[in-house]
């Protein structure tokens, strides 16, 4: 699994991702910064990236729309810290690991408060 880390989290992230072993790059170090929530998504096919995001609704519809696409791992807490975007990312990557080989290809990974995953498949 690859990662293309949204904006709007803490692009630490991706150097964290990356020393444990998870490729990541952020969106605005591959020139996406202010892009479009559809052109990081179309970036994000075309580099088999599982996009990691708070923005869940833009991400979701987006999901929706296409037949293939190859993830997204929504945290649905807004306002966290760096530290803690790590703590949920962490937990999303080992949840996706032991729930489906971490393949999150028509899927969208929730993280809500406290860690709990929930794994959807979007489109259907």
């Amino acid at each position: 699994m690859k990662l293309l880390i949204d904006e709007n989290l803490s692009p630490r992230l991706a150097r964290w991702a990356c020393e444990s072993g998870v490729p990541a790059e952020t969106v605005v170090h591959v020139g996406l910064s202010g892009a479009t929530d559809a052109a990081v998504f179309a970036t994000a096919f075309s580099q088999d990236q599982v996009v990691v995001t708070v923005n869940v609704g833009d991400f979701i519809t987006l999901a929706a729309g296409v037949d293939l696409h190859p993830g997204v791992i929504a945290l649905r807490e807004a306002e966290l810290s760096a530290a803690l975007q790590w703590d949920r990312l962490k937990t999303a990557l080992a949840f996706a690991e032991q729930a489906c080989n971490g393949d999150l290809i028509n899927r969208v990974l929730e993280v809500k408060e406290g860690g709990e995953c929930l794994l959807h498949a979007i489109p259907p």
